[in-house]
C-alpha cells in the first residue's frame, strides 16, 4: 500500500512540474477545454442528488437483495470508500460529458454507479452502456442509476469484459463517449478495441491511468499510436483525441490556474 501511495505521489510532482496552466495554452480548444474540465464553477442539482445518494450508502449497513433475487449485498461505507470516484472527478466528468453532448457513450467499470450518475446528468438523452465485471458493484450501481432516475438510459452489463464489450460495441455502432475507469492498466486494448466504433470527434476519458506502473506505460503507448492527435492530461482524468483537424500530435498536461498562480504574469 506505502509502495503504491509513493509512486502516485512521484507521478503527481512530474506531473505538476511539467503542467501549464490555460494561460500558457495557445490551441483554443485546449484552453476552451481547460476552462470546461478545471475551471467551471456552475453547480448543478445533480451534484446534490448524486452526493445525497453517496453519503446515503456510506452510512448503510444494511443488506438488500435486488429485484432479480439472486444476490444479496452488504453495503458497509468502507467497500464504497474503496470503489468510488470523488465528487471532484464526478463534477469534471458531468461537465465535460455535458460540452461533448453525446449521443452514445460507453463506459468500462461502474464506480458503483457513482460515475454512470454523474456522466449521464450531463450527458441528457445519451444512450450508455456501462460494464462491470463484479456482480456484487454492478448490483450497487443499478440500485444508485435506479434511484437517480436513469434507469432508462443506462444499461448495466455484467460479466468479463472480454465477453461484454464486443457485445455493447455491436450494440451502440458508434462511439462518442468512452469513459474508462476499470482496468485502466489495459487502456492501449481498450482503445484499440473501440477505434472501429469511433469517429473524428469521439472523446476517450481515462480515469486516473497514473495509478500504477502498468497504466503509466499505457499511457505512454497510447500517446505514441499513429491515429492519435491530442491528448490533453488533468491527472484525474486525461483525454484522448483523434480528431484529424488536429495536424499536428500535441499532449499538454493542466492544472488549473490558482495551482500555479506566478504563471498569470
Amino acid at each position: 500500500m506505502m509502495t503504491r501511495i509513493l509512486f502516485r505521489l512521484g507521478q503527481f510532482f512530474r506531473f505538476y512540474c511539467s503542467a501549464v496552466t490555460k494561460y500558457q495554452l495557445h490551441s483554443p480548444f485546449v484552453f476552451e477545454l481547460s476552462e470546461v474540465i478545471l475551471d467551471n464553477k456552475r453547480w448543478y442539482y445533480a451534484f446534490r442528488d448524486v452526493e445525497v445518494l453517496r453519503r446515503t450508502m456510506l452510512a448503510s449497513k444494511a443488506e438488500m437483495r435486488l429485484d432479480d433475487g439472486r444476490t444479496r449485498l452488504s453495503m458497509m461505507g468502507s467497500w464504497m470508500r474503496g470503489g468510488s470516484i470523488g465528487p471532484g472527478v464526478g463534477q469534471q466528468l458531468f461537465h465535460l460529458a455535458n460540452w461533448v453532448n453525446p449521443s452514445s457513450l460507453l463506459q468500462i467499470g461502474t464506480s458503483v454507479g457513482i460515475g454512470a450518475m454523474y456522466l449521464h446528468s450531463g450527458a441528457h438523452g445519451a444512450a450508455c452502456i456501462a460494464l462491470e465485471e463484479r456482480l456484487e458493484r454492478a448490483g450497487v450501481a443499478r440500485v444508485n442509476v435506479d434511484l437517480l432516475g436513469c434507469q432508462s438510459r443506462v444499461a448495466i452489463r455484467v460479466g468479463r469484459y472480454e465477453d461484454t464489450l464486443p457485445i455493447a460495441l455491436t450494440t451502440l455502432q458508434k462511439i462518442d463517449f468512452l469513459y474508462v475507469e476499470d482496468h485502466v492498466w489495459r487502456a492501449v486494448e481498450y482503445f484499440e478495441e473501440c477505434l472501429p466504433f469511433s469517429h473524428d470527434s469521439t472523446v476517450f476519458v481515462f480515469w486516473e491511468i497514473h495509478r500504477s506502473v502498468e497504466g503509466e506505460a499505457a499511457w505512454q503507448s497510447i500517446q505514441r499510436h499513429r491515429r492519435v492527435t491530442l491528448t490533453v492530461d488533468f491527472f484525474g482524468i486525461s483525454l484522448v483525441f483523434i480528431n484529424p483537424n488536429f495536424k499536428h500530435r500535441q499532449h499538454f498536461s493542466v492544472v488549473a490556474a490558482s495551482w500555479k498562480i506566478w504563471k498569470f504574469m
